[in-house]
C-alpha cells in the first residue's frame, strides 16, 4: 500500500503538510478534500512494515471504532472504509480496505477475514463469524475490543514491572564493558613498570580485559548468537514441545509464562462462552490456537473430558493443576448459569497471581543486579591496589 508524504492548502490559504497512506495520488486528493485540504503535491515514501506494528492497543481501538459505527446504522463495507482512512497504519489500512472491497464485490464476511490474520487470530476470527451468523456482531465487535484491550492493558503493565530491572540490568552490562575496556588497559603499562610478579586477581582482570577488547570476543559473541539462534529456531519451529518443557522449567521464568497463558486462554475461553458458543467447540478452538505445547495439552483434556459429558469444574479438578479457587469458580458459574463470567474471573485470579510472581521477580532481580556491580567494582579496586600494596612492603 502506498504512502504518501503529501503538501495540500486549505480553505483560508495555509499550507498543510503531513503523511497519508492511500491507493493512489487521485485517492489521497479525495480523502484530503473530505478534510478541506486541496492536494498541491505529493510523493510516495518508503514504509517498512516493522515501523507500523499491529499491537493489541492498534486492534482494540480498530473495532472499538467499527463497532461504533455499525451501531449508528453503516452498512459493514462503509464503516471498513471509513476506519481504513481514519488510519494512519498504511498495514491496516490495507487490510481494512481489501475487506471493505471483497464484502462490496459479493465476498462473505467470513471469507475476508481469513485472509486479515495480522489482525484476527483464529479465537477472534470466529468470535466475529459467530457474531455474523447470529446477528449479533456488533456484540462481536464490542467483545473482540475488550479482548484486546484488555492484553493491551496486561502488556503495558508488564512492561511497567520489568522496565526498571532492564535498566538496571544494561547499566550493569555498560559499567561492565567500561571497566573492561577503558579502566583496566589504564593500569596496564602502570603495573607493568613496577617490575615484578603480579597477583593472581589483577593477572586474571588483565587477561579478561584483553580478551574482551580482541577480535576473539567478537567471534565468540557472533558464535554464540548464531548457535542460540539456531537452536531456538528448531526448538520453536520443529520440536515446540522441547522449547516448552525447557521454558517451563525455568525457576520464575516457568510459572510466569505458564499464569500468562493460562489468563489469556480463560480470557478468550469467556468470551466465546459469552459470544453464545457451546463450551466443546470453545474448548476444541482455544486448543488448536494457543501456542504453548503444555497448555494446548490442558485444554485438549478438558475439551475430551467436557465432550464425554462431564462439567467443566470436575474436568479442571481431575487434571490437578488448576488453582481450587479457579474450579471454585467455575463450579459457581456452572450452578449459576453464568459460565462466561466466572471465567473472566478466574482469567483475572490468573493475571493476578502473575502481577505478584513478577513482582517477586523484580524485588530479588534488581538487588542481585546491584550486588554484582558492586561485587564487580569491589575487585576492580583489589586488583589495582594489591600490587600497589606489594610495592609498598617491598620498600
Amino acid at each position: 500500500m502506498p504512502y504518501f508524504k503529501w503538501v495540500g492548502v486549505n480553505a483560508i490559504g495555509s499550507t498543510k503538510r503531513g503523511k497519508q497512506v492511500a491507493h493512489s495520488s487521485q485517492d489521497l486528493s479525495e480523502q484530503l478534500l473530505k478534510q478541506g485540504i486541496a492536494l498541491l503535491d505529493c510523493k510516495t515514501i518508503h514504509a517498512p512494515s516493522f515501523l507500523w506494528p499491529v499491537t493489541a492497543q492498534v486492534k482494540g481501538n480498530l473495532f472499538q471504532q467499527k463497532a461504533k459505527l455499525l451501531r449508528a446504522g453503516l452498512l459493514l463495507p462503509h464503516a471498513l472504509t471509513i476506519v481504513a482512512q481514519q488510519s494512519h497504519n498504511p498495514i491496516v489500512y490495507d487490510i481494512l480496505f481489501n475487506m471493505s472491497s471483497d464484502i462490496q464485490q459479493g465476498g462473505s464476511f467470513a471469507q475476508s477475514l481469513e485472509k486479515c490474520d495480522k489482525l484476527c487470530n483464529q479465537i477472534v476470527t470466529v468470535m466475529l463469524i459467530a457474531g455474523d451468523e447470529s446477528g449479533n456482531l456488533i456484540n462481536a465487535m464490542e467483545n473482540v475490543a475488550l479482548y484486546f484491550h484488555k492484553q493491551h492493558v496486561f502488556n503495558k503493565n508488564i512492561r511497567a514491572v520489568l522496565a526498571m530491572p532492564l535498566l538496571t540490568l544494561l547499566f550493569f552490562v555498560g559499567i561492565t564493558c567500561f571497566i573492561f575496556v577503558f579502566i583496566i588497559p589504564r593500569f596496564i603499562d602502570m603495573f607493568n613498570s613496577l617490575q615484578q610478579e603480579l597477583p593472581p586477581l589483577t593477572r586474571f582482570m588483565i587477561e579478561v580485559s584483553e580478551f574482551i577488547r580482541s577480535p576473539s570476543m567478537i567471534y565468540l559473541l557472533g558464535c554464540s548468537a548464531i548457535v542460540i539462534f539456531i537452536v531456538y529456531r528448531y526448538c520453536a519451529t520443529r520440536n515446540k514441545k522441547i522449547w516448552n518443557n525447557i521454558i517451563i522449567k525455568m525457576p520464575f521464568l516457568g510459572s510466569i509464562i505458564w499464569q500468562h497463558q493460562m489468563s489469556q486462554a480463560l480470557q478468550a475461553l469467556s468470551l466465546l462462552v459469552n459470544s453464545g458458543m457451546t463450551l466443546v467447540t470453545a474448548l476444541a478452538i482455544i486448543g488448536k490456537s494457543v501456542e504453548h505445547f503444555l497448555v494446548k495439552s490442558q485444554l485438549l483434556f478438558l475439551h475430551d473430558e467436557v465432550a464425554s459429558g462431564q462439567l467443566l469444574s470436575g474436568a479442571m479438578s481431575t487434571a490437578s493443576i488448576f488453582l481450587p479457587e479457579i474450579i471454585a469458580l467455575t463450579h459457581i458459574g456452572e450452578e449459576t448459569g453464568t459460565l462466561g463470567q466466572s471465567l473472566e474471573s478466574a482469567a483475572s485470579v490468573y493475571s493476578d497471581n502473575l502481577e505478584v510472581q513478577l513482582k517477586r521477580f523484580i524485588f530479588f532481580l534488581q538487588p542481585a543486579i546491584i550486588i554484582l556491580l558492586g561485587l564487580l567494582v569491589t575487585t576492580l579496586i583489589f586488583a589495582v591496589y594489591l600490587p600497589i600494596m606489594q610495592l609498598s612492603y617491598v620498600i
